[in-house]
């Protein structure tokens, strides 16, 4: 399934319900929206799930018990976890905060656990999974096409992480 990751000002800007009904139409089966707080994203979660989208919610390694079981709770899909505080990006190593993340969250929920933030290889994405259900690898494939990359070596790098997760 296709995951959307959006800011919410593209939301906002286009109306909750009809943003939530493009991403349908398009055939995107989910949306992380991650500068959304918690105590603001009802709206957004009623509106997305009346289009038949998946509102995924984030947890942070700092992320109090009772507000992790809110989140997981909440999350439709999966529950993503943000590996490590600070911003995105990639990064040489996966932040052991990771993988207790991961534990924490699959504490308190069935739902998929999905670690993020920082996946820049087939191993961390391999790492990741030891403990989580699913990895979200965004900067390492940007920066490939941000350095002049085409769809050949998006798909080329896609495929040695799917290659390396099939192996554990």
């Amino acid at each position: 399934p296709l995951v959307a990751m959006t800011y919410y000002n593209l939301v906002f800007r286009a109306g909750e319900l009809r943003f939530a009904r493009s991403l349908a139409e398009a055939g995107v089966a989910g949306a992380i929206v991650p500068d959304l707080p918690l105590e603001e994203s009802a709206s957004w979660e009623r509106e997305a799930a009346a289009a038949g989208v998946d509102a995924t919610l984030l947890a942070a390694p700092v992320t109090p018990d009772d507000r992790l079981r809110q989140v997981a709770e909440r999350s439709r899909g999966f529950v993503y976890a943000v590996s490590v505080m600070g911003i995105t990006g990639a990064r040489d190593r996966l932040a052991a905060s990771a993988a207790v993340l991961a534990r924490r969250l699959k504490d308190v929920t069935d739902r998929p656990v999905v670690i993020g933030f920082g996946i820049s290889t087939p191993e961390q994405a391999v790492e990741a999974c030891r403990e989580a259900d699913g990895v979200v690898v965004a900067s390492a494939l940007i920066r490939r096409l941000l350095d002049g990359g085409g769809p050949d070596e998006a798909a080329a790098f896609v495929h040695s992480l799917r290659e390396a997760l099939d192996r554990g």
